[in-house]
């Protein structure tokens, strides 16, 4: 095997492995990213959540609550447990 061709063979391999580790790092950053993101979106979640809750708290008294479904589901569950302490 002469210089030259073991020169270039040394070439090939550096090109080859530095465009391998570019792509690993740019797959590494794109996953980080799009976790970041699914993060943000379940924080966001999850204080939406919080946010129903609470307004269902502050309406459970009020007619406009009693006439939806969850409302509606509480009351009989009210009923069902008094009818069962007779």
């Amino acid at each position: 095997m002469t210089q030259d061709k073991m020169r270039r063979i040394i070439t090939a391999c550096t090109a080859a492995v530095t465009a391998l580790l570019v792509f690993l790092l740019t797959y590494v950053i794109y996953q980080w990213i799009t976790i970041a993101s699914l993060n943000k979106k379940i924080d966001q979640t999850r204080a939406e959540i919080a946010r129903q809750e609470q307004i269902l708290e502050t309406q459970k008294g009020t007619l406009e609550y009693c006439k939806t479904e969850a409302g509606l589901q509480l009351l009989y569950q009210q009923l069902m447990e008094l009818e069962g302490k007779k």
